[in-house]
Protein backbone atom coordinates (compact mmCIF):
# COMPACT_ATOMS: atom_id res chain seq x y z
CA UNK A 1 0.00 0.00 0.00
CA UNK A 2 1.44 3.44 -0.91
CA UNK A 3 2.35 5.99 1.77
CA UNK A 4 -0.74 8.07 2.63
CA UNK A 5 -0.73 11.65 1.39
CA UNK A 6 -0.27 14.32 4.04
CA UNK A 7 -2.55 17.37 4.01
CA UNK A 8 -1.29 20.53 5.73
CA UNK A 9 -3.23 23.41 7.26
CA UNK A 10 -0.87 26.35 7.96
CA UNK A 11 -3.50 28.27 9.94
CA UNK A 12 -3.69 25.84 12.86
CA UNK A 13 -0.42 23.98 12.23
CA UNK A 14 -2.17 20.69 11.49
CA UNK A 15 -0.90 17.85 9.33
CA UNK A 16 -3.46 15.13 8.57
CA UNK A 17 -3.00 11.79 6.84
CA UNK A 18 -5.87 9.56 5.77
CA UNK A 19 -4.38 6.22 6.80
CA UNK A 20 -7.42 4.22 5.71
CA UNK A 21 -10.23 5.76 3.71
CA UNK A 22 -13.87 4.70 3.77
CA UNK A 23 -13.21 3.14 0.36
CA UNK A 24 -10.30 1.11 1.83
CA UNK A 25 -12.51 -0.27 4.62
CA UNK A 26 -15.67 -0.90 2.57
CA UNK A 27 -17.37 1.97 4.39
CA UNK A 28 -16.83 0.64 7.91
CA UNK A 29 -14.58 3.46 9.10
CA UNK A 30 -12.18 6.23 8.13
CA UNK A 31 -8.84 6.29 9.94
CA UNK A 32 -6.83 9.52 10.15
CA UNK A 33 -3.60 10.58 11.80
CA UNK A 34 -3.13 14.17 12.92
CA UNK A 35 0.04 16.00 13.88
CA UNK A 36 -0.82 19.24 15.68
CA UNK A 37 1.63 22.03 16.44
CA UNK A 38 1.57 23.93 19.77
CA UNK A 39 -1.45 26.22 19.99
CA UNK A 40 -3.33 24.35 17.25
CA UNK A 41 -6.88 23.10 17.48
CA UNK A 42 -10.37 23.44 16.08
CA UNK A 43 -13.60 25.13 17.28
CA UNK A 44 -16.27 23.34 19.33
CA UNK A 45 -18.56 21.34 17.04
CA UNK A 46 -20.56 18.13 16.78
CA UNK A 47 -21.51 15.56 14.15
CA UNK A 48 -24.93 14.04 13.49
CA UNK A 49 -23.87 11.05 11.36
CA UNK A 50 -20.75 9.50 12.89
CA UNK A 51 -18.80 8.88 16.05
CA UNK A 52 -15.19 9.90 16.46
CA UNK A 53 -12.73 7.99 18.57
CA UNK A 54 -9.52 9.81 19.49
CA UNK A 55 -6.29 7.92 20.27
CA UNK A 56 -3.32 9.79 21.73
CA UNK A 57 -0.05 8.63 20.11
CA UNK A 58 2.60 11.23 21.03
CA UNK A 59 2.36 14.06 23.53
CA UNK A 60 -0.64 15.25 25.51
CA UNK A 61 -3.83 15.44 23.41
CA UNK A 62 -6.23 18.13 24.60
CA UNK A 63 -9.86 17.20 24.04
CA UNK A 64 -12.84 19.32 24.99
CA UNK A 65 -15.68 16.89 25.63
CA UNK A 66 -18.97 18.70 26.28
CA UNK A 67 -17.87 21.34 28.83
CA UNK A 68 -14.91 19.42 30.25
CA UNK A 69 -11.29 19.67 29.10
CA UNK A 70 -9.53 16.30 29.07
CA UNK A 71 -5.88 15.48 28.39
CA UNK A 72 -5.14 12.08 26.91
CA UNK A 73 -1.72 10.49 27.38
CA UNK A 74 -0.22 8.26 24.67
CA UNK A 75 -2.13 4.97 24.66
CA UNK A 76 -5.34 6.53 25.98
CA UNK A 77 -8.47 7.00 23.88
CA UNK A 78 -11.88 8.63 24.06
CA UNK A 79 -15.03 7.89 22.07
CA UNK A 80 -17.11 10.93 21.11
CA UNK A 81 -20.70 9.84 20.42
CA UNK A 82 -22.93 11.37 17.77
CA UNK A 83 -24.23 14.78 18.84
CA UNK A 84 -21.54 15.39 21.50
CA UNK A 85 -19.90 18.82 21.38
CA UNK A 86 -16.14 18.44 21.23
CA UNK A 87 -12.90 19.82 19.88
CA UNK A 88 -9.23 18.86 19.95
CA UNK A 89 -6.36 21.16 20.85
CA UNK A 90 -2.68 21.30 21.72
CA UNK A 91 -1.93 23.54 24.68
CA UNK A 92 1.58 22.17 25.16
CA UNK A 93 4.95 23.41 23.90
CA UNK A 94 5.54 20.38 21.65
CA UNK A 95 3.78 18.90 18.65
CA UNK A 96 1.37 16.08 19.38
CA UNK A 97 0.22 13.16 17.25
CA UNK A 98 -3.11 11.44 17.55
CA UNK A 99 -5.35 9.21 15.50
CA UNK A 100 -9.06 9.41 14.84
CA UNK A 101 -11.45 6.69 13.73
CA UNK A 102 -14.76 7.82 12.23
CA UNK A 103 -17.51 5.20 12.25
CA UNK A 104 -19.08 4.58 9.72
CA UNK A 105 -16.58 5.52 7.10
CA UNK A 106 -16.91 9.14 5.97
CA UNK A 107 -15.85 9.86 2.38
CA UNK A 108 -17.51 13.27 2.77
CA UNK A 109 -15.34 14.09 5.79
CA UNK A 110 -12.27 12.96 3.87
CA UNK A 111 -13.23 15.43 1.09
CA UNK A 112 -13.86 18.08 3.76
CA UNK A 113 -10.25 17.76 5.02
CA UNK A 114 -8.73 17.71 1.53
CA UNK A 115 -10.78 20.69 0.34
CA UNK A 116 -10.51 22.83 3.47
CA UNK A 117 -6.75 22.40 3.71
CA UNK A 118 -6.43 23.05 -0.03
CA UNK A 119 -8.48 26.23 0.21
CA UNK A 120 -6.46 27.42 3.21
CA UNK A 121 -3.19 26.82 1.33
CA UNK A 122 -4.54 28.64 -1.73
CA UNK A 123 -5.52 31.57 0.53
CA UNK A 124 -9.20 31.19 -0.35
CA UNK A 125 -10.37 31.27 3.28
CA UNK A 126 -10.59 33.88 5.99
CA UNK A 127 -8.14 33.79 8.91
CA UNK A 128 -10.76 31.72 10.73
CA UNK A 129 -10.62 29.12 7.93
CA UNK A 130 -14.03 29.98 6.50
CA UNK A 131 -14.08 29.67 2.71
CA UNK A 132 -14.50 33.06 1.05
CA UNK A 133 -16.86 31.44 -1.45
CA UNK A 134 -20.14 30.80 0.46
CA UNK A 135 -21.00 27.87 -1.82
CA UNK A 136 -17.73 26.19 -0.84
CA UNK A 137 -18.51 26.88 2.83
CA UNK A 138 -21.89 25.15 2.46
CA UNK A 139 -20.28 22.17 0.73
CA UNK A 140 -17.66 21.76 3.46
CA UNK A 141 -20.24 21.92 6.24
CA UNK A 142 -22.32 19.26 4.50
CA UNK A 143 -19.40 16.99 3.59
CA UNK A 144 -17.85 17.18 7.06
CA UNK A 145 -21.19 16.86 8.88
CA UNK A 146 -19.73 19.63 10.99
CA UNK A 147 -22.10 21.65 13.16
CA UNK A 148 -20.42 24.55 14.90
CA UNK A 149 -21.56 25.38 18.40
CA UNK A 150 -22.05 29.14 18.12
CA UNK A 151 -25.00 31.53 17.60
CA UNK A 152 -23.75 32.77 14.22
CA UNK A 153 -23.82 29.22 12.85
CA UNK A 154 -27.41 28.74 14.04
CA UNK A 155 -28.48 31.88 12.20
CA UNK A 156 -26.81 30.71 8.98
CA UNK A 157 -28.02 27.09 9.08
CA UNK A 158 -31.24 27.66 7.09
CA UNK A 159 -29.24 29.40 4.34
CA UNK A 160 -26.59 26.66 4.26
CA UNK A 161 -29.10 24.18 2.81
CA UNK A 162 -29.99 26.60 0.03
CA UNK A 163 -26.31 27.36 -0.63
CA UNK A 164 -25.56 23.61 -0.77
CA UNK A 165 -28.32 23.16 -3.36
CA UNK A 166 -26.91 26.06 -5.42
CA UNK A 167 -23.41 24.58 -5.15
CA UNK A 168 -24.69 21.32 -6.63
CA UNK A 169 -26.70 23.04 -9.38
CA UNK A 170 -23.85 25.33 -10.43
CA UNK A 171 -21.21 22.58 -10.35
CA UNK A 172 -19.24 24.16 -7.50
CA UNK A 173 -19.06 20.75 -5.81
CA UNK A 174 -17.47 19.18 -8.88
CA UNK A 175 -14.98 22.03 -9.21
CA UNK A 176 -13.98 21.74 -5.55
CA UNK A 177 -13.57 17.94 -5.74
CA UNK A 178 -11.62 18.15 -9.01
CA UNK A 179 -9.25 20.72 -7.54
CA UNK A 180 -8.56 19.11 -4.15
CA UNK A 181 -9.94 15.59 -3.87
CA UNK A 182 -8.21 13.61 -6.59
Amino acid sequence: MPEPKTYYNPVNGEYTKILESAADTNGEYSHLEVCLKPGGGNPPHYHKKFTEEFFAVKGLLGLQYEKEDLHLQPGENRLVPIGTVHRFFNNTDEEIIFRIILRKGQPGFENFIKSLFGLVNDEKTTKRQTPKNPLYAALLLKWGDTHLKNPFFYLLTPFAGMAYFLAKVTGADTRLKNRYCR
